[in-house]
C-alpha cells in the first residue's frame, strides 16, 4: 500500500491524447449506408412486381390439380381401409361358418351313431320281411308296353 501525505501537494498527473484512425469510423459508416441504399432499391424493385393474370390463372389451375390429386389419394386410402375391414369381416364370417358346419356335422354324426345304436337294440325277428335289410327280394319284371 502506498502512503500519500494529505498535507503535501497532489502527485503530478500526465495525460496523453491520441489522435489516430479517425478515417476508419467514416469508412464503416459509408459502407453501412451503401448497403442500406442497395437493400432499399432491391425491396422497391421486387415489391413493385405484381403477377399477371396469366400467372394467377396458372397458379389457380396448379392448385386445383393438386387438390384433385390429394382427394384421389385420400379416397384410395379410405377404400383400402374399407377393403381391409371387409376382408377381416369375411374371414371372420367364413371362420364362423366353418365352426358352425363342423358342429352341425359332429351333431349329425352323433345322431347317426345314436340312431344306429337304438336300431340295433330294437331289432328282433318280428320285423316285416320288407323292413329286414338282410332279405333279398327278386327284381321287378318289366311290364309289356302296348
Amino acid at each position: 500500500m502506498t502512503y500519500v501525505d494529505p498535507q503535501g501537494p497532489p502527485p503530478e498527473r500526465v495525460v496523453h491524447v491520441r489522435r489516430e484512425g479517425g478515417a476508419t469510423g467514416w469508412f464503416v459508416a459509408g459502407a453501412v449506408a451503401i448497403v442500406a441504399v442497395v437493400a432499399i432499391a432491391f425491396m422497391l424493385t421486387v415489391g413493385a412486381r405484381t403477377p399477371t393474370d396469366d400467372q394467377i390463372a396458372q397458379a389457380q389451375e396448379q392448385g386445383r390439380a393438386a387438390a384433385v390429386a390429394e382427394t384421389a389419394q385420400t379416397g384410395a386410402a379410405q377404400a383400402t381401409i374399407v377393403a381391409q375391414q371387409a376382408a377381416r369381416d369375411a374371414s371372420a364370417a367364413a371362420d364362423s361358418a366353418r365352426r358352425s358346419t363342423e358342429a352341425t356335422a359332429a351333431n349329425a354324426a352323433q345322431s347317426a351313431r345314436d340312431a344306429s345304436a337304438r336300431a340295433a337294440l330294437s331289432r328282433d325277428d318280428t320285423l316285416a320281411p320288407s323292413a329286414d335289410p338282410n332279405i333279398q327280394t327278386a327284381p321287378a319284371q318289366p311290364q309289356p308296353v302296348n
